[in-house]
């Protein structure tokens, strides 16, 4: 499913396989396969694919664009690539609008080094559970449950769980960009 969206954005905006991987270093037939669901997607690589077709990742999944305003616990689109380490699952319904909330989950030693983003966010992260390193620029920061940080998203390097614990966060952007 998820290759079918990205080979309809990619003709809407009138780019051929080459031009696509250009834009994300991925090579042509690497795209190909993700287009026909050939092989599977680390998130990084859907993170430089929607980048590059100006859309937030969850774009690429159906079940984001539901007229109904509520998202059950239980139906909630997940974004679970390749990478079992790490789960993203959208919070908020309408990738539109101004915001986007993101439940994401890190198992422990789980780490996402970030890709550059399409354009400026302001990002918010709240530690539900597990203690979250996080690298902002240069400077790294240590939250546990009930902390939270600010930032601007492109000034984000990386984020990990620590300890042997299970991580788990809220992280709101805006505008929608992941």
């Amino acid at each position: 499913m998820i290759g079918e969206q990205i080979r309809r954005r990619r003709k809407e905006l009138g780019y051929t396989l080459r031009q696509l991987g250009a834009r994300t270093n991925l090579t042509a037939s690497f795209l190909s396969q993700i287009e026909n669901n050939q092989c599977s997607l680390s998130l990084d690589s859907l993170q430089r694919i929607a980048t590059a077709l100006e859309v937030p990742m969850f774009a690429f999944l159906n079940e984001a664009h539901q007229p109904n305003p509520i998202i059950r616990a239980n139906e909630r689109p997940k974004l679970n690539i390749c990478d079992a380490e790490i789960c993203y699952e959208l919070l908020s319904r309408d990738l539109g609008g101004q915001i986007m909330a993101v439940l994401i989950t890190v198992q422990p030693g789980g780490r996402r080094i970030a890709e550059r983003l399409s354009k400026p966010t302001d990002e918010l992260m709240y530690v539900l559970r597990g203690r979250l390193s996080i690298t902002i620029e240069d400077q790294t920061y240590v939250l546990g449950p009930g902390d939270s940080i600010t930032y601007n998203g492109l000034t984000l390097r990386e984020f990990s769980a620590l300890d042997n614990e299970e991580l788990q966060m809220i992280c709101c952007v805006t505008p929608p960009v992941l």
